[in-house]
């Protein structure tokens, strides 16, 4: 069999928000890289890169014999964050995480390493406020961090046939994303929400920090099986990031606290929005169960002690540049 190419990777979800960024990263450390996608015509932000294009589906096996040959490291970064029913979840950010395992097993037994792009959601909130450990016990409050929970456990399966590491960033954003985008949608047109209660926390994660954390994992020699949670080492109330996105927007907004149930309902009516048109509903009842939470915060000793990794934008410079790409494209 011929010799992997060190400097040869494949990125699943290379056409979408953090891939695209991950993609120029690689792109500009001089990596070969290889994207799987599913319409060579629809390449989004990755169109005129000089990247080679792959036809494929993670939920095809069939499809990604060629996709994983001849690669040195793998960045499986393909998955749901929304969706209609909650079993596409499990049939993208799970079976089809055992899909691309599978075809790595198979098909390319020189791999050097396989990075899993999972999330905070799979290890779930702290329950008391104190950051959580790879060591914790997961508890996903949600299908879409149940789902990510087992595409873990099925690249822990792999662990001792080549490098796996997992990466675990929290709610990530920055320029192309269209999810937290909504915040900044509605603030700019006076709104913002709070669910009410006590003040909730979280560790933010800007997009090229996430990148840079990627490729950090895919360099570093680490043990195989190791887990690393991806933010900013900085834990910010509600009320905090409230006001850096508003200051950082150069906006006002008036603020509305609804109660739980509210909310709830609300979601509940955003899905079946989504039913009625055919398209996954931005917020369901799952993601404000998510976002009722207390406390998303992790602990980031390990990615810091072992990969080397700092964040390098704090929330307020992240927003300032976020806002800056919305409104240089019109999103705003």
């Amino acid at each position: 069999m011929a010799q992997n190419n060190p400097g040869s990777v494949l990125v699943t979800g290379g056409t979408g928000f953090v891939g695209s960024h991950l993609v120029e990263l690689l792109l500009r450390r001089g990596y070969e890289v290889a994207c799987l996608v599913r319409d060579p015509s629809r390449l989004r932000w990755i169109s005129g890169l000089p990247v080679r294009t792959v036809r494929g589906d993670c939920s095809d096996p069939a499809s990604l014999f060629h996709a994983v040959q001849g690669v040195s490291v793998v960045f499986h970064l393909a998955g749901l964050t929304k969706a209609k029913r909650a079993r596409e979840y499990y049939e993208v950010n799970h079976l089809g995480t055992k899909n691309i395992l599978e075809a790595c097993g198979r098909h390319n037994s020189g791999l050097a390493k396989f990075i899993l792009v999972s999330s905070l959601a799979a290890a779930g909130p702290s329950p008391d406020g104190r950051c959580i450990t790879d060591r914790d016990a997961p508890r996903p409050v949600s299908d879409y961090g149940r789902s990510k929970l087992f595409a873990e456990e099925e690249a822990l399966r792999y662990k001792d046939r080549f490098p796996v590491v997992i990466l675990r960033p929290s709610a990530v954003y920055g320029p192309r994303d269209r999810d937290i985008y909504e915040l900044f949608r509605w603030a700019a047109r006076g709104v913002t929400l709070t669910i009410a209660g006590e003040e909730r926390f979280i560790n933010p994660c800007y997009v090229e920090d996430l990148a840079e954390a990627m490729l950090l994992a895919a360099e570093k020699t680490v043990p195989g099986g190791s887990k690393y949670f991806v933010a900013e080492d900085k834990a910010y109330p509600w009320s905090e990031f409230r006001r850096l996105l508003l200051s950082t927007g150069g906006v006002k907004a008036k603020n509305l606290t609804i109660p739980y149930w509210l909310a709830y309902l609300i979601g509940a009516a955003s899905e079946l929005g989504g039913i009625i048109t055919g398209k996954a509903a931005l917020t369901n009842r799952q993601k404000v169960r998510e976002a009722a939470q207390r406390y998303w915060v992790c602990d980031l000793g390990n990615i810091r002690n072992e990969l080397g990794f700092t964040a390098c934008h704090p929330l307020e410079e992240g927003l300032k540049r976020t806002w800056a790409w919305y409104r240089e494209k019109g999103w705003l």
